[in-house]
């Protein structure tokens, strides 16, 4: 039987890189603002243990990026 000692956290095993396509699906489904609030109020219960967490603050993070406005220079320049 498992402890259930407050000060330990659970170990989970690493996450597979089926499983991590999986993850980043399912959060592609929910849309950004669903795991945005679903990683805020309590991401174990509703999206899975810590190593889901970082990959939700991963993909929150690369979303935010592919919705950053490009500079007018930058899209100038890039032309060229």
């Amino acid at each position: 039987m498992r402890s259930m000692d407050p000060m330990k956290p659970p170990t989970n095993p690493p996450m597979t890189a089926m499983d991590r396509q999986r993850t980043l699906d399912y959060f592609e489904r929910l849309g950004r603002d669903k795991v945005r609030l679903y990683s805020a109020i309590d991401c174990d219960r509703y999206l899975g243990g810590w190593q889901v967490r970082e990959l939700a603050d991963q993909w929150l993070a690369e979303k935010a990026e592919e919705e950053r406005p490009v500079p007018l220079w930058r899209r100038i320049v890039r032309r060229r």
